[in-house]
């Protein structure tokens, strides 16, 4: 999950305040895309930060399968400027490429009216295997790879992209998020993000990923 998603959803939490939310749980939900393409399993659970406050945790699980090239996802990956395309930040930096297989990145997402700027330093890992014809990114936040600025900073949060080609020159595609807020949100306010964030992005990184060029 985003940045963007916790600042835009926020807004329509604060409208709707006065309807009726089913409480907290800790079980999976499952949803199907309209086109009937892309699946979303959702998890809202909970956790104590390093200042000993509860805080909450959002895990998605989204798949799809497309006509798509892997190396049309590698690449976009590997273009760390472009992952705002799909993620939904205002900005995409890359920190440092640590090695063929490994880089480091900064996000960063302005203000809204009722949130604050917000950004996260991340460790991007890829292991690639030709012969099974897999790709795995994984990102994970630390927050120490760049200076603390004054922005509320995202410190504890997961991204998984698996990438698998099968039958029929079609490519399984499978983004996992693991996530806390960087700044106070009330946990009921992130179930207005779910399913159609999880579809938007799995949407965005499809289209970006096609525009890309291995």
């Amino acid at each position: 999950m985003n940045i963007t998603i916790l600042q835009s959803t926020l807004l329509a939490w604060m409208v709707s305040l006065g309807a009726n939310l089913s409480a907290q749980t800790d079980e999976w939900k499952t949803a199907l895309s309209k086109n009937g393409k892309i699946t979303a399993k959702y998890n809202f659970s909970s956790r104590i930060n390093e200042d000993d406050d509860k805080v909450p945790v959002v895990k998605t699980i989204t798949t799809t399968t497309e006509s798509i090239g892997i190396d049309n996802c590698i690449a976009l990956m590997k273009n760390i400027a472009k992952h705002k395309d799909f993620r939904g930040e205002k900005s995409s930096k890359l920190i440092n490429k640590i090695s063929e297989n490994e880089w480091s990145i900064y996000y960063y997402n302005d203000g809204m009216l009722l949130t604050p700027a917000v950004d996260g330093s991340y460790r991007m890992i890829l292991e690639e295997d030709r012969k099974n014809k897999t790709a795995t990114f994984t990102l994970t936040a630390d927050p120490t790879l760049i200076e603390k600025t004054d922005m509320a900073r995202l410190t504890y949060a997961k991204e998984i992209y698996s990438f698998k080609e099968v039958e029929g020159n079609q490519l399984e595609i499978t983004i996992k998020t693991t996530v806390s807020p960087g700044f106070k949100v009330p946990s009921m306010m992130l179930k207005k993000a779910f399913p159609k964030k999880s579809f938007d992005n799995m949407e965005k990184f499809l289209e970006a990923a096609k525009k890309e060029a291995p």
